[in-house]
């Protein structure tokens, strides 16, 4: 029995992760401390069964998992509480990554297999801080520390940078980035601001839209600018690979005045 247990511990601080130690240590180095915004505005509530961290994803929480039971059925995560706006700041703590006692400490029913991101909310936002720290997960397949550059640039943006942004847009569109809403009119780049990036799309030949789904809502896009907005339909989430996108003539498509646009994502 003494060794049984022990083999368990072990199992259970074996790598999740194929960054190395030194990898690990460089590229959440790089990062602690920056204070950042996020580009999409965020659902809050419990990392599954953790009741000591608030999760952050840019999705409803009813429609979005990590991960799944022995049957290989989503598990979802509960107790959604609120939103964080876009353009909220945060504090980098660090990018702790499954590997070691950090994934010992994890409990099994939370997505202990995902580099997990701490934040700490700058000082003046006005968000819940009954927990001491907010998550937010990165793709379990990151393999390389470019890839972890990239992943924080696509939720991060420098201080000041998604804030000002936010504020430039009509007040219609800046209203429904802050509540998650998708309004016609908006443009694609304040779609995704808003409620984070499809989780899946389709195309509809007869009307040349793209279709971008989020659970029980969905955006019909037609030359990156949403012309509609629709009740979800039905979709399993179980199943796998999203429908492409349009693969319209990139000249088809609206060019959008670079001073308009999201800022881009930039290494720290």
């Amino acid at each position: 029995m003494r060794y049984l247990l022990l083999s368990l511990l072990v199992a259970s601080c074996a790598s999740q992760t194929r960054l190395s130690d030194a990898s690990q240590t460089s590229v959440s180095a790089r990062h602690a401390g920056r204070t950042v915004e996020l580009r999409q505005s965020c659902y809050y509530g419990n990392l599954y069964d953790e009741n000591e961290k608030w999760l952050l994803s840019p999705h409803a929480f009813a429609h979005t998992y990590h991960i799944v039971n022995l049957d290989n059925a989503p598990i979802h995560p509960q107790g959604q509480k609120g939103i964080v706006p876009a353009g909220t700041a945060f504090v980098i703590h660090q990018i702790e990554f499954p590997a070691g006692m950090a994934l010992a400490r994890r409990m099994l029913t939370t997505p202990r297999f995902n580099p997990w991101v701490y934040l700490k909310p700058a000082v003046g936002e006005s968000v819940d801080r009954t927990r001491p720290w907010y998550i937010m997960l990165l793709p379990m397949d990151i393999d390389d520390e470019e890839k972890v550059d990239k992943a924080m640039g696509e939720l991060f943006a420098r201080q000041g940078q998604v804030s000002a942004w936010v504020g430039q847009r009509s007040p219609a569109v800046a209203t429904a980035i802050r509540n998650k809403e998708l309004v016609t009119g908006m443009r694609e780049d304040e779609m995704i601001a808003a409620m984070g990036r499809p989780l899946r799309t389709f195309f509809e030949p007869a009307d040349g839209a793209d279709i971008a789904w989020y659970g029980d809502r969905e955006a019909w896009v037609v030359r990156g600018t949403v012309t509609a907005v629709k009740v979800g339909r039905a979709v399993d989430m179980g199943k796998a690979a999203p429908t492409p996108k349009s693969d319209a003539p990139e000249a088809e498509r609206p060019r959008v005045d670079p001073s308009e646009a999201m800022p881009a994502s930039t290494s720290p």
